[in-house]
């Protein structure tokens, strides 16, 4: 496989990221990134000190960068039915980091480090929790309760990364369950003013 990545951390960070997915955080030793990163080992502990910092590192990072991701969209859209559909769209362009990430938290007990020195967003849950959650009470107003909103919030962020991963799992066209991503799409719209009109009534 080959990186395109000009910067040394930065590519460190994406061979580790692929081999903690294929082999496990304990199968991966840091010898082995730095062979396949094409560095020496002293350059991975120089960035990063240990293999359970890199890991600490490309959890942070992909947090982050799909925060900022979620609100970049929900500025542009002004709406979470759209924003909702947007990020569908931006975890099926990046699906092998989607499922990379999701296989590292399933099959490592270090993930943990990453969720206790997390931030107030991290804390409430998904990457973008805060605008999504922002999101919801914009469209329900100050009377929805708290707990309501973490409800919608969970529920919502739940189903469109589930439809991410299997449309590029098993959904796609060629396949024997095929559905196309404007079925997902409407799904996820029609999901949203679903639970919205479920706390519009109480």
């Amino acid at each position: 496989m080959t990186y395109q990545c000009h910067d040394t951390k930065e590519k460190i960070m994406e061979v580790a990221r692929v081999l903690f997915s294929d082999h496990g955080f304990e199968g991966t030793s840091v010898r082995d990134i730095a062979k396949a990163a094409d560095v020496n080992v002293a350059s991975v502990n120089y960035h990063f000190s240990n293999k359970e910092n890199l890991l600490t590192e490309i959890m942070r990072s992909g947090y982050e960068e799909c925060s900022h991701t979620v609100k970049s969209i929900y500025e542009r859209n002004n709406s979470l039915e759209e924003t909702l559909v947007e990020l569908f769209q931006y975890f099926t362009e990046r699906s092998h980091n989607l499922v990379s990430m999701f296989k590292i938290k399933l099959s490592t007990q270090h993930s943990h480090h990453f969720v206790a020195e997390g931030s107030k967003d991290q804390l409430l849950g998904p990457p973008g929790g805060v605008v999504i959650a922002a999101a919801i009470r914009n469209e329900l107003g100050p009377d929805v309760t708290e707990e309501d909103v973490v409800w919608a919030l969970r529920c919502l962020f739940t189903h469109v990364v589930h439809q991410s991963l299997m449309y590029n799992c098993c959904m796609k066209q060629g396949t024997s369950f095929q559905f196309t991503d404007t079925d997902i799409e409407k799904s996820i719209r029609r999901l949203t003013r679903i639970v919205l009109q479920d706390l519009r009534k109480k």
